[in-house]
């Protein structure tokens, strides 16, 4: 599996994005443990540029077609793959995920013809 160290820039900003969106998919303001677990999901990761990455995916992404694009220019298999991982363990974060949070990552496996 691709280190997300290794990513690109361009597919690290599409991550964060995809980390913020399955957190808020519930629909419920983040509460201070959701907050405690995302800066230890993205320090685990090793996504140390996470903020920054959030900011400039928060200044490219406005909505789900912009979300859209931006997936479908994240071409690297690997990064695919990573992102996908990333995915699926968020939504298992609370233990049973809601539709909303399964939704985004269905999204994406079809958009990148994966399983």
């Amino acid at each position: 599996m691709t280190e997300l160290k290794d990513l690109k820039h361009a597919d690290k900003v599409f991550l964060a994005g995809c980390i913020r969106s399955i957190i808020l998919a519930d629909g419920n303001f983040p509460t201070a443990s959701e907050l405690a677990d995302l800066d230890k999901i993205y320090r685990s990761l090793g996504l140390h540029d996470y903020e920054a990455c959030l900011e400039d995916f928060e200044g490219r992404i406005d909505d789900e077609e912009d979300f859209m694009k931006a997936a479908k220019r994240v071409k690297s298999p690997e990064a695919q793959d990573a992102i996908l991982g990333v995915a699926y363990e968020l939504t298992l974060q609370n233990g049973v995920p809601n539709a909303a949070q399964l939704g985004i990552e269905k999204k994406l496996r079809a958009l990148w013809k994966r399983p």
